[in-house]
């Protein structure tokens, strides 16, 4: 009888212990979570089966999950990406995951493949049209949509991600350790003039032709955050701009996207550009790529951020960004970068011959 009363004792603290959590987390208890577009969207937690339309999300989650083993389906331009970078050789499985949930390149779905997956939810864009995630509502899928733009959507972002996961305090500290990083920086460059920031340009195209990512980008935001001044600010958005325009803009440096193959020393051999002050004062780098591509906003944006402020005001900021890499690593991946890998990160071969890229390397 002693025992049992104890049974029914410790069952009534559980009982108690599970409703204080449920009160605490709320939808994640209840099965519910409201996305980015501001539905509210019945979802079992943590899913098991996920499936990612927008390109850096895979990634974000698999830091958040620390696994690859819920993530159902993916963008084939994700899988591009980890390929290519250092996410494949930490989760070396990642290549058996699905990748034709698209019609053609970009975010339309391909309904009937993404179904024949059995997700338990679909992340999509809500800022791609309503039509990309309109299909897949209509197809009775649990659709959750994601929003782009600045790091607050980041962060939202990535806690919504922790509530699917049920690694709402995993999610936290990653977006915890993003902004006490942003803070950082904001105290080392607020009291800066505009004279003391230098005049940045981010082309996402730079092969064929040229495209720069103007005011309310996430490239914009990244440069203001280093201690640097848009120099495409005056146009809105990502959009094609002629040599001419580039030539009046004349950038102080010049960075170039991970979505295009041109690198620095195609900017240094280009005759039309020598009048330019980046490409005559060597100032040409090409985005790291990491877990994700480091010029659209992820978790690993911090490091970005850090990055670029290190080659716009080396004297000013402190910070070893490869130790810094390597305790963002643990932390993210619970993985140990060597030096070979923070130098392929880094880009430190095609970035060698630009001006102060030599802090960056390792020890040779």
């Amino acid at each position: 009888m002693l025992s049992q009363l104890r049974g029914m004792r410790w069952a009534l603290a559980m009982a108690i212990g599970v409703a204080a959590v449920c009160a605490a987390l709320g939808p994640v208890c209840a099965g519910e979570l409201t996305d980015q577009r501001g539905a509210t969207v019945a979802v079992a937690t943590p899913a098991q089966r996920v499936v990612f339309l927008p390109m850096p999300a895979p990634s974000t989650y698999m830091a958040i999950d620390r696994s690859v083993a819920h993530i159902a389906g993916m963008n084939p331009a994700s899988a591009t990406a980890m390929k290519a970078g250092i996410l494949g050789r930490i989760y070396p499985s990642f290549d058996k995951i699905p990748t034709g949930i698209t019609r053609g390149a970009g975010v339309v779905p391909n309904v009937e493949a993404i179904m024949a997956l059995h997700p338990d939810a679909v992340l999509q864009w809500a800022t791609s049209g309503d039509e990309p995630i309109a299909m897949l509502d209509r197809a009775g899928l649990t659709v959750l949509g994601l929003r782009y733009g600045g790091q607050d959507e980041v962060e939202g972002a990535i806690l919504m991600m922790g509530r699917l996961a049920g690694q709402v305090p995993r999610a936290t500290a990653i977006v915890e350790r993003q902004r006490q990083r942003r803070a950082a920086l904001a105290a080392a460059f607020g009291a800066l003039s505009d004279a003391e920031r230098p005049r940045v340009l981010h082309l996402s195209r730079a092969s064929d032709s040229f495209a720069a990512a103007g005011r309310d980008t996430y490239s914009d935001f990244v440069i203001r955050t280093a201690g640097g001044r848009n120099a495409a600010g005056e146009i809105g958005g990502s959009r094609a701009v002629t040599l001419e325009q580039l030539l009046v803009w004349n950038p102080d440096v010049i960075l170039l996207g991970n979505f295009d193959t041109a690198t620095p020393d195609d900017l240094y051999r280009d005759p039309r550009l020598q009048g330019v002050a980046a490409v005559r004062d060597r100032r040409v780098y090409r985005v790291p790529l990491g877990g994700y591509r480091w010029d659209p906003p992820s978790h690993e944006s911090a490091l970005a951020w850090t990055w670029l402020a290190g080659l716009l005001h080396p004297a000013r900021v402190a910070i070893d960004l490869r130790a810094d890499m390597r305790d963002w690593y643990t932390f993210l991946y619970d993985y140990k970068l060597s030096d070979g890998e923070i130098d392929d990160i880094l880009r430190t071969r095609l970035n060698g011959g630009s001006a102060g890229y030599a802090r960056f390397a390792g020890a040779r």
